[in-house]
Parts: structure tokens; sequence; C-alpha cells
């Protein structure tokens, strides 16, 4: 029997959407977040580059992309606080898991989601 392929949308249920990603889970009506289980507290903004991040789950994301459609700010502005804010998230859903789900992509921006290096190490 074949297994399904993963759905990269968000799961809909009435009344709310539901994203999920690996054991990753985000509710966007009740704003939580848990990982394996655990509540993980983040701020707004660390909820919309979240969500972000889970909306375009294998996708490369640039720098641009983040300051544009997360602080709806132009694409050309000159700041860190991409790098900052990936950063704090990354402490707070990738410091400790088997699976890291925020990758660097050098030269361009970031990769979210379960690579397929992880996805060979745990069969």
């Amino acid at each position: 029997m074949k297994e399904r392929p993963k759905p990269i949308h968000p799961e809909v249920r009435i009344g709310h959407v539901h994203l999920k990603v690996a054991d990753l889970e985000l509710d966007y009506m009740q704003r939580t977040v848990y990982r394996a289980g655990r509540t993980i507290d983040l701020t707004p903004k660390e909820f919309g580059l979240l969500e972000y991040f889970m909306r375009n789950q294998g996708r490369r994301i640039t720098r641009n992309m983040i300051i544009e459609h997360v602080w709806k700010l132009s694409p050309d502005t000159m700041t860190n606080v991409v790098d900052v804010y990936v950063n704090y998230l990354r402490k707070k859903i990738d410091e400790g898991a088997k699976v890291r789900l925020i990758r660097t992509v050098r030269g361009i921006g970031y990769e979210f989601g379960v690579s397929e290096s992880s996805e060979a190490s745990e069969e």
C-alpha cells in the first residue's frame, strides 16, 4: 500500500486553521504552538514569522519575502530584524528537538520543514 504524500497546505477544520509540520503544531485561531506536545510561548511577531514559515514549508524563503509579508515593510529595507527573529524562533522551536525545522540557505535566506536528509536518517 502506498503512503499518502504529506500535505503542504494547512489542515483546515471548521472554526479554525491548524498547521502541522513534523511534531510542530500551530493553531491560528487559538494562537497556540506546540512542539512534541510541549506548549511554546511566542510573541505576536514570532507567531507571524512561524506561520509564514509553515505556510511556505519546503520553499526557499528570502529575507525580503519575510520583510514584506511578516513586517509589511518594503523589501529593500536594510535591517537585521529577520535574522534576529529567526534566531529567537530557532531557540524556541528547534533547541533540543530531534529534527531541526529551520535551515539557513546560504546566500538566499531560509527553508522550513523536515529536510530530506532528516527523513532518510529517521528510517
